[in-house]
């Protein structure tokens, strides 16, 4: 597939998958102004919600129909190299990838107390792995998660705890309470708002070429089609951009919201 075909189908996957976690039947969000939060239906739903995430920050299967890569990294290669961009659209686009992906990127630091091992220990730790890990540990037990223990290895032997591998694997109950339903659990609802900014970047870099395409019939059916852009050629693509204009005629589930600065100021 060309570029075209490749940001069509990226950018259906990439929506599909934000749907998943961002609705109104994962979570409600309530407050006032800059002062909202999220509130999900039920441990299980936050619980799910981790899970997704992992999937979008992690990279695509290497035997899907366009080049291996995480879902961020093909939104800011869009975002700096846009194919359907009109009047500027896709500015939003990369200013919410941008955020969202320095957020992720930032290194924190986890104090705990590890009774399993006897230490005090002060991790420290990009949110993009600590999310990560809470959420592989929601998805699979020990013995599907051996990469998991290793990876704990690795960041009590940053902190100087050297442990055996059967250790980390014991102590991952303990890293569970502490990254997934501490840490993650308070960065939640500022999760929430930076993969809504991404779904409106989205919505707001395609309405123009939405508005290009759409073909009302003036009938008694309510039919509609799309003008397919004349470089998009390949059938799957073809499928993913049909596709793709129905999500932006539906448009996201939540207006635009903000955060309360209260859920922001830790880790």
């Amino acid at each position: 597939m060309n570029k075209m075909e490749q940001e069509v189908v990226y950018l259906t996957a990439a929506i599909e998958l934000i749907e998943s976690m961002v609705n109104k039947a994962m979570f409600s969000v309530e407050g006032d102004g800059e002062n909202k939060n999220v509130w999900f239906k039920s441990f299980t739903h936050r619980q799910f919600f981790s899970i997704a995430l992992v999937d979008f920050l992690s990279t695509t299967d290497k035997d899907a129909p366009v080049p291996k890569t995480s879902y961020l990294n093909a939104l800011r290669t869009i975002a700096n190299a846009p194919s359907l961009e009109q009047f500027g659209s896709v500015a939003h686009l990369k200013q919410a990838v941008d955020s969202f992906s320095s957020w992720l990127d930032t290194e924190i630091e986890v104090d705990a107390w590890f009774s399993s091992i006897d230490r005090q220990l002060a991790l420290k730790i990009s949110r993009c792995l600590l999310l990560k890990i809470g959420g592989n540990l929601s998805k699979h037990n020990f013995l599907r998660s051996i990469g998991v223990a290793k990876d704990v290895q690795r960041l009590l032997s940053n902190a100087g705890a050297e442990i055996e591998l059967h250790q980390a694997i014991l102590l991952q109950p303990e890293i569970y309470d502490l990254f997934h339903d501490d840490v993650a659990a308070y960065h939640a609802s500022t999760i929430a708002e930076f993969l809504n900014e991404l779904w409106w970047g989205i919505h707001i870099y395609l309405i123009p070429e939405f508005n290009r395409s759409i073909i009302h019939y003036y009938d008694d059916t309510g039919r509609y089609e799309y003008q397919y852009p004349s470089a998009l050629t390949h059938p799957f693509g073809k499928s993913c951009y049909w596709n793709l204009m129905n999500q932006i005629l539906r448009k996201p589930y939540f207006e635009r919201f903000t955060i309360t600065r209260h859920l922001k100021g830790n880790y």
